[in-house]
């Protein structure tokens, strides 16, 4: 059994749920919202072969050997109902703590990659790997992200795991920034065309975004030509095995390639939304991810 856990109406797990049918793949969905307002739960660890999910009347027993395609999302904040949020918190808390440590295959582990989060950390744990990253800078003082700025094209990224367009940014927007504003992570600039890269187990899915815009995911599609990538063997090796020693099973990585052909690492994603690639690629994402989560090796 597959159980999707998420939100319904997250377009990704929508996007793995409808792909799977179409398979003919067992997979239930656990859509955390109704959980929360109208089912129950129980939780137990160590498991005892008695967890289980109840929503209405459908219970579903959640084995310790099934497959778990997580995508959490605590909206706790977005209730006006106090039982409620503490709801969400717990369920939260336990289904965290309950996929951490089933013996199952868990795509992905909540507690795996947690240093994506915060994007300096992120970024010296890539480089730490032998990845080429672009030079940053994280400050809440004006004169020092001025300067930066004034050094060569930059761009302004979200400075947490939470997903914002890039932009480029000049010295002039430093000017009336005030320290209480901050901080601002500020990244150097690499012209070039982006590569996408899916990595689940040991299969790559690469795709190259050739465009003129700074971030590709903003301009609109005739603007963007897409092509598949292929990857320098050494870089793809390296690649997947960052990947499990992130202890994730799928992720999303974020490359630029300059005009000299080299390779800059962004980011690695452990919660990538694959679909707008998925479709362009005929499936073969979500093949590679039904294969993880059945025990299989992608």
């Amino acid at each position: 059994m597959i159980y999707a856990v998420g939100v319904a109406t997250d377009g990704t797990l929508a996007h793995f749920t409808t792909e799977a049918a179409d398979r003919s793949a067992e997979v239930t969905l656990v859509d955390l919202g109704d959980l929360v307002h109208r089912g129950s739960w129980r939780l137990a660890l160590p498991d005892d072969g008695d967890s289980w999910i109840l929503v209405g009347d459908q219970r579903h027993d959640l084995g310790p050997e099934d497959g778990y395609f997580c995508r959490l999302a605590d909206l706790s904040a977005f209730e006006d109902d106090a039982a409620r949020t503490v709801r969400w918190r717990s369920l939260m808390a336990s289904l965290t703590a309950w996929l951490d440590r089933v013996p199952g295959v868990v795509v992905n582990r909540p507690g795996a990659a947690g240093d994506n989060g915060s994007k300096p950390l992120h970024e010296v744990t890539l480089a730490r790997h032998g990845f080429d990253v672009p030079e940053s800078l994280t400050s809440s003082d004006p004169a020092r992200l001025r300067a930066f700025a004034g050094g060569g094209p930059a761009i302004v990224k979200a400075l947490s795991g939470v997903r914002a367009d890039s932009r480029l940014v000049a010295p002039a927007e430093f000017d009336d920034f005030v320290p209480q504003q901050g901080p601002v992570h500020l990244q150097r600039y690499v012209a070039g065309s982006d590569v996408r890269v899916h990595v689940l187990g040991d299969e790559l899915h690469a795709e190259e975004a050739v465009c003129a815009a700074v971030d590709y995911r903003t301009a609109p599609l005739d603007e963007v030509e897409f092509r598949p990538h292929h990857l320098p063997s050494g870089l793809a090796t390296r690649i997947a095995a960052c990947t499990r020693g992130l202890g994730l099973a799928f992720a999303g990585w974020d490359l630029k390639r300059d005009t000299d052909g080299r390779y800059w690492c962004l980011e690695a994603n452990p919660m990538p939304g694959y679909d707008w690639y998925d479709r362009r690629l005929g499936g073969a994402v979500t093949t590679s991810l039904l294969r993880l989560l059945t025990g299989g090796t992608a």
